[in-house]
């Protein structure tokens, strides 16, 4: 790839102009609700079970620092989007799920982001949107 004077660029600059091009999409596709969220805040109601999830695991499946995601907990939950409560197998621990609202959120959320998706896919075609969706997929596990 090369900018607009003519020198390569290097694939952290590239992935910086796309994560750039993510973030205006999902500002323009998102409704009302999803904009005073953080993409972390989104993060974490995707990855709440049904059932709960402590945030020792969100904080894991997220690689964000128990000390941030309680933050995001808290304010998600100042929000109305998540409540806590104890852990039934630990007392000394909770256990985060979403309210209804919450629930609400994350299915707009994943509809913005499959609004962009297919935006995407339009853009570059099926094919190849699926090669880079198995090859970011495969990095990504690295």
């Amino acid at each position: 790839m090369v900018d607009d004077i003519s020198r390569p660029v290097h694939v952290l600059a590239a992935l910086e102009r796309f994560r750039r091009r993510i973030d205006a999409d999902l500002r323009r596709l998102a409704s009302e609700e999803l904009r005073h969220l953080r993409g972390s805040h989104g993060r974490i109601l995707d990855l709440l079970g049904d059932e709960g999830t402590r945030p020792s695991a969100l904080a894991a499946d997220t690689w964000i620092t128990k000390q941030a995601i309680s933050q995001r907990i808290r304010e998600l939950e100042a929000a109305g989007l998540v409540e806590t409560t104890p852990d039934p197998t630990d007392g000394r621990a909770v256990v985060v799920k979403r309210t209804v609202e919450g629930d609400q959120v994350r299915a707009s959320a994943v509809a913005t982001i499959r609004a962009a998706e297919t935006e995407w896919v339009n853009l570059v075609g099926p094919d190849r949107y699926a090669t880079f969706r198995q090859v970011i997929d495969e990095l990504g596990l690295g």
